[in-house]
């Protein structure tokens, strides 16, 4: 009920729409009696007295004499007109209450997805791609449909409910009650299949979602799948969870097949006791043969919206579980939050302190142990150790990315938990081994950097990281080619200098290169090393580097070893002080000359 009530509340906006709407919805369900109440006047006032030359009837106490042929006649010229009126009022609700669905729609998924850009890294580390976006595209649709049209066919059922027992009861209230017996069979009925297809719901979400993670990894991984040659795991994989699902769908189908056909039974039943009593009833020459008739009709119409409610409730279950799934990502919180007192960073001028960080993404396992340094402003540090031995982490706690478990991270003696990501952010540039490129131009990327640059100074930006000359020479359409998905239509050296360029143009006070010249060619690689000097020059730097040949002239160098600071000076401290920098860098020394004696 809490999850329902929220979703109602996205109407709020648009009350005055609904109202309309609902408005109109109210007027058409009456419409519904329009035609039972014709045929009992037609039997009773008409067809009884069809061979009178004139027949005489009141309404509105104005007595009025017609022939019969005359009386149908205007009978058939007032249904023409009534549905008329009712053709142009169900246009206009339904014109309304679709304005007001996809109304609510694009709120929902708007908020969704900025919600989702105020979410923490480690939400993205927890949650596959697949599942975000189903929570976005198919778990909204059906919140959207369940405001709007399902909330339609509540009030209109609703409406017609109580409206047809009121007029069945001053009709004939022992018909009526006769005709109501079936209904907490049908209740009974839906209450005993409901609980397994609210499990089987929850169930078919997850699955579909995590089809939809496997289905985009084989289209992003398509040229590692071919590589191994794995077309045929993958289509199995993908048709496993294809089976799972069928599986999980026929099953609800044949649950909510069984539903509705015993229900279907009971109405059956419930018409067949009331036309048979009915007719008792007009032979005992207690109701007239077009009370019955209409009563009957109203029957039909009775039992309609009864079984369609209960189907409604059904459809309500499995709207509630998007709605646990879009509410559960609305409610979940950043790990990573604002301060409500959080200040803006003044222009940084580049010092950066730790002071006993620990970090652990799990309790049990932590990452970094009470890690303390301090560097002073414009210098390059350089972040060493083996795989896991927590560089990275250093460089995502200084973008806060994520935040220390314990200890304080400073820039210029501020407290990062206590500015606002934004100001800190702004003034910060991150160059990646592998850098996203998105759908778009080459200028759209480097762009990206700072929205409102210019072309003069996008152009500037690609010169200093040495894309210029390519993306003139060997770019068809120069810096408007489009670089495709994450830049498929570049080489690993291209896409690099265009991140490099995107950075520069941002112009950051602290730099982090995470792996930035890995995996390049030795000419991609100077050029980029040259791009890299340009960028680094007068600002505070961190190099994470596994190629020792490229911080040989750092400030100072972090030695890092299972989470634990165990080293920190430059190049010629740490050679003479026979650690493990002086361990690493003998072994690389002598790998890459008995590679150079190969050759």
């Amino acid at each position: 009920m809490k999850n329902f009530i929220r979703i109602i509340k996205y109407g709020r906006p648009y009350l005055g729409w609904l109202i309309l709407g609902f408005g109109l919805i109210m007027i058409l369900a009456q419409s519904q009696l329009f035609m039972p109440l014709v045929q009992r006047f037609v039997i009773d006032q008409i067809l009884t007295n069809a061979r009178e030359e004139l027949v005489s009837v009141r309404i509105l106490n104005f007595e009025i004499e017609r022939t019969p042929v005359a009386w149908l006649g205007i009978i058939l010229g007032t249904i023409i007109g009534f549905y008329t009126l009712v053709g142009l009022l169900s246009y206009a609700r339904t014109y309304v209450m679709t304005w007001v669905s996809q109304k609510i729609l694009f709120d929902l998924r708007k908020e969704a997805f900025s919600h989702l850009q105020r979410m923490s890294m480690r939400f993205y580390d927890v949650h596959g791609t697949g599942q975000i976006l189903s929570r976005v595209r198919e778990d909204v649709s059906s919140l959207r449909s369940l405001v709007t049209d399902t909330s339609i066919d509540i009030l209109t059922d609703a409406m017609m409910l109580i409206t047809m027992v009121t007029v069945m009861f001053r009709w004939n209230w022992k018909l009526t009650l006769l005709s109501l017996f079936i209904l907490p069979l049908v209740v009974g009925n839906y209450f005993f299949f409901i609980g397994r297809m609210r499990h089987m719901w929850r169930g078919l979400r997850n699955k579909r979602a995590d089809l939809s993670t496997e289905m985009y990894e084989s289209v992003a991984g398509a040229k590692v799948i071919k590589a191994f040659h794995r077309e045929q795991h993958q289509e199995q994989k993908i048709s496993h969870g294809m089976r799972d699902m069928l599986d999980v769908e026929l099953d609800l189908a044949k649950q909510r097949t069984t539903m509705g056909r015993l229900s279907g039974f009971f109405q059956s039943l419930g018409s067949g006791v009331v036309l048979c009593y009915g007719g008792y009833l007009v032979v005992m020459e207690e109701m007239s043969i077009g009370t019955m008739v209409a009563f009957y009709q109203f029957l039909g119409r009775l039992y309609g919206p009864m079984m369609k409610l209960i189907n409604i409730n059904a459809t309500i279950q499995e709207a509630l579980i998007s709605a646990e799934r879009v509410f559960g990502l609305l409610d979940s919180e950043p790990t990573v939050p604002e301060a409500p007192n959080a200040t803006e960073m003044p222009p940084i001028q580049g010092q950066v302190g730790f002071n006993n960080v620990s970090f652990s993404y799990e309790p049990e396992s932590p990452v970094l142990q009470e890690v303390t340094f301090e560097v002073a402003p414009d210098s390059m540090i350089a972040l060493i150790g083996p795989s896991g031995s927590g560089k990275t982490t250093i460089a995502n706690l200084i973008s806060r990315f994520y935040d220390p478990t314990e200890g304080q991270i400073t820039i210029d003696g501020h407290d990062l938990v206590s500015v606002t990501i934004k100001s800190l952010r702004d003034q910060m540039g991150v160059v990646l081994q592998d850098n996203y490129l998105f759908q778009g131009s080459v200028a759209d990327n480097i762009r990206f950097g700072k929205l409102g640059a210019t072309d003069e100074e996008v152009v500037q930006a690609a010169v200093a990281a040495n894309a210029h000359q390519f993306i003139v020479d060997d770019l068809s359409e120069g810096y408007q080619t489009e670089v495709g998905e994450r830049g498929a239509r570049l080489s690993g050296g291209q896409k690099q200098r265009i991140s490099i360029a995107r950075t520069i143009l941002r112009n950051p006070r602290i730099l982090v290169l995470d792996e930035a010249t890995s995996a390049l060619d030795t000419e991609s690689e100077s050029q980029i090393q040259q791009a890299l000097g340009r960028l680094m020059k007068g600002r505070t730097s961190f190099v994470i580097a596994h190629r020792l040949s490229t911080i040989l002239d750092a400030d100072a160098i972090i030695t890092m070893e299972n989470g634990r600071l165990v080293e920190m000076g430059t190049h010629d401290e740490l050679l003479t002080a026979n650690g493990l920098y002086a361990d690493m860098y003998h072994k690389q020394f002598k790998k890459d000359l008995d590679k150079g004696d190969q050759d």
